[in-house]
């Protein structure tokens, strides 16, 4: 590989990285070819990036920023999985490591952190953006179906009062 080449992938992990929330780095060695692709497939569908990189250029591309956190952890057939989400590279990647036992999740970065096997399962059983949201609507939705039932609550007996109070009036006449 020539340096211009070089330099133009260092250029693009470095764009690519910066803009990234969620960063997670993976071992390739004993997959096969079909593996590599479900998984791409599996990670490009939530849309997630994931780039097998030389590891040279990609600790180059994080030297100068936080991820430099993880420079230490690119060692032997390494790829990224990069994603504005904070949290669906990690869903996808333990759900794909929980098939796949010889599948190798290295490190991760989030929030200016390095990340270890451990604090990944855990980001991943994080509910996504998607699943927040409804949670928020939800509850949302629930405490104002309550409030408009007790603001209601006084007319609703009133009108059975008066209704009770006519019913009684018809019988007695």
């Amino acid at each position: 590989m020539d340096r211009a080449t070089k330099e133009a992938r260092v250029d693009y992990l470095r764009e690519a990285l910066s803009s990234a929330e969620s960063v997670i780095l993976t071992g390739v060695s004993g997959l096969t070819v079909a593996e590599v692709s479900d998984l791409r497939g599996k990670l490009h569908e939530a849309g997630v990036n994931y780039k097998v990189v030389k590891n040279t250029l990609a600790k180059l591309a994080i030297r100068d920023g936080d991820m430099n956190v993880i420079a230490d952890d690119f060692k032997g057939p390494t790829a990224i999985a990069w994603s504005d989400d904070p949290v669906a590279p990690a869903k996808i990647l333990k759900n794909f490591q929980k098939d796949l036992e010889k599948f190798e999740i290295k490190a991760g970065f989030n929030a200016g952190n390095r990340l270890d096997l451990d604090q990944i399962k855990a980001l991943a059983d994080l509910p996504s953006l998607d699943e927040l949201r409804s949670q928020l609507l939800g509850t949302i939705e629930g405490v104002t179906g309550k409030l408009l039932a007790q603001v209601n609550a006084p007319a609703s007996n009133l009108v059975g009062v008066l209704q009770a109070k006519i019913d009684k009036d018809k019988e007695a006449a």
